[in-house]
């Protein structure tokens, strides 16, 4: 068996010597038998050696093809990713600046040329030292920046940021990075932002801001469903609560129940677009505390022009209108006594005597004056008699009709409008009682003074149908009455008149 399987290589080996042979025999016959057997294998192996050639030749030649065209579909894929990238640099709002760890130029926009007003020709140096020498020029701290600059460079930090002074007034931030430009070497993207309008905003901004903290009137933001957003301190100072207490509370709660309609009103004109000027109402301050004010409201609006909520300028007009008030009781009302003056009993009169001459009515009017009133005032002082003619108003006054008008014409002597009576009667027992009240003693300090008052009365249409010589009529029946021992009244009548 052992020496069967030690014969195997042999028996091998003999087969394929006899297959050659007989292949060789095969190249023979199919070259004829002219030539040798040697001659025809070499032609043959020719023939074999060139067919490969070939064949090898155009397989060189497809992948050569292949390269090229693969070659050409990456430049233009590589040309396409570099004009989209010019495209990306040139649009973007930033001036872009791009320079190796040496400060040679690698890239940069139009608009990096633009906003420093950089010379073309400067770029083709390729180095970034000369530019930083020419942007010195437009600089307020040129030093600062070189030295940032240079610092930059020789750290060579990830990214910085630092703000930009032009002499100009410009301002720009400067934002620099390290970036990965080429297998192993990195580059520092320099970008510039013009933030002039934003700082100029940020400044104003500021400036109004302060102006609205320190202004010295209330300034009030609510939104459109009144709830307020924004309280100043001149808010706190007229309102008397504090940002911090009513900033997210309703507006509401600083109008009385009868201005509501008036602010839904407004609110109105403010979505609408329109300006309430100037506007004079009533506000509730901390504690229901009312408070006169003139107010501005202007509608409030977003970025888009929509209307989100109205602005309230509020002056405390509460001393001016007391001061008007003052004013106006000086102009119709007596300053010792508090009584209406002549003005406005003339004002009351007319339209007593009109009101009579149209429902056909009747009114008197009552001309009082005090007996030796003016022995007191020059024996005692003006003082003293200054606080008797206080205590004869108060008298006066509450003998007649509220509706009725009790003046004082001057020094001591009164005017009683009585607007409407029945009969001259009337008259009569309003004089008794003015009369009785003001003949009373009067304790004034250690003084117990007694007067008494002469009256004189005329009657509407009787005596005259017109104030002017109503007046005059009741100034005639009370002297009538003095002359008839004081302390009396008289009615007016023809006769008197006539000084019979």
């Amino acid at each position: 068996m052992t020496r069967e399987r030690n014969n195997e290589p042999r028996q091998s080996g003999l087969l394929q010597e006899e297959r050659k042979e007989e292949a060789e025999d095969s190249v023979v016959e199919s070259f004829g038998g002219n030539e040798s057997k040697q001659d025809m294998l070499l032609r043959s192996a020719a023939a074999q050696t060139s067919n490969a050639i070939l064949v090898g030749r155009e397989r060189a030649e497809y992948e050569l093809d292949w390269a090229k065209k693969a070659l050409e579909e990456k430049t233009a894929e590589l040309d396409r990713s570099l004009s989209m990238l010019r495209a990306t640099i040139e649009s973007t709002a930033d001036g872009i600046l791009v320079t190796d760890e040496n400060g040679k130029i690698l890239c940069y926009n139009q608009l990096y040329l633009e906003m420093w007003q950089m010379p073309r020709e400067l770029m083709e140096t390729a180095r970034h030292p000369p530019l930083i020498r020419y942007c010195c020029n437009h600089l307020k701290d040129p030093q600062q920046f070189t030295l940032l600059t240079e610092k930059i460079y020789a750290t060579w930090p990830q990214q910085t940021f630092d703000m930009l002074h032009f002499n100009d007034g410009r301002v720009f931030e400067r934002y620099t990075k390290v970036k990965l430009v080429e297998e192993g070497n990195t580059g520092r993207v320099w970008s510039f932002r013009d933030v002039t309008e934003r700082k100029q905003a940020e400044v104003l901004t500021a400036q109004l801001a302060a102006i609205v903290e320190s202004s010295y009137d209330a300034i009030i933001v609510k939104d459109l469903n009144g709830i307020i957003t924004n309280w100043n301190a001149g808010a706190e100072r007229i309102f008397g609560y504090r940002a911090s207490e009513i900033i997210g509370c309703s507006i509401y709660g600083l109008i009385p129940s009868d201005r509501l309609e008036e602010e839904s009103r407004i609110m109105g004109l403010i979505k609408s677009g329109k300006i309430v000027d100037h506007f004079e109402t009533v506000r509730w301050g901390k504690n229901n505390k009312p408070i006169d004010v003139s107010v501005t409201i202007s509608p409030v609006k977003d970025g888009t022009g929509r209307i989100i909520g109205a602005s309230k300028v509020a002056r405390d007009i509460t001393q001016r209108k007391e001061s008007e008030e003052r004013i106006q009781h000086l102009a119709y009302y007596d300053s010792l006594t508090g009584l209406p003056n002549r003005a406005l009993l003339a004002d009351r009169m007319k339209i007593a005597i009109g009101n009579a001459a149209r429902y056909s009515n009747r009114l008197a009017l009552l001309f009082v004056d005090l007996d030796r009133f003016k022995l007191i005032n020059d024996s005692l002082g003006h003082e003293i008699g200054d606080r008797l003619l206080k205590i004869v108003a108060e008298r006066m006054q509450s003998a007649v009709r509220r509706t009725d008008t009790v003046s004082r014409r001057g020094g001591d002597e009164f005017i009683v409008l009585l607007s409407q009576i029945e009969a001259a009667e009337d008259a009569g027992r309003v004089a008794e009682k003015l009369i009785a009240a003001l003949s009373l003693p009067y304790s004034i300090e250690e003084h117990e003074l007694t007067i008494t008052a002469s009256i004189g009365i005329s009657l509407y249409p009787d005596s005259g149908n017109d104030a002017s010589s109503l007046l005059r009529t009741a100034d005639t029946s009370m002297y009538s009455a003095k002359e008839a021992g004081r302390n009396q009244y008289k009615f007016y009548s023809e006769h008197l008149a006539s000084g019979n």
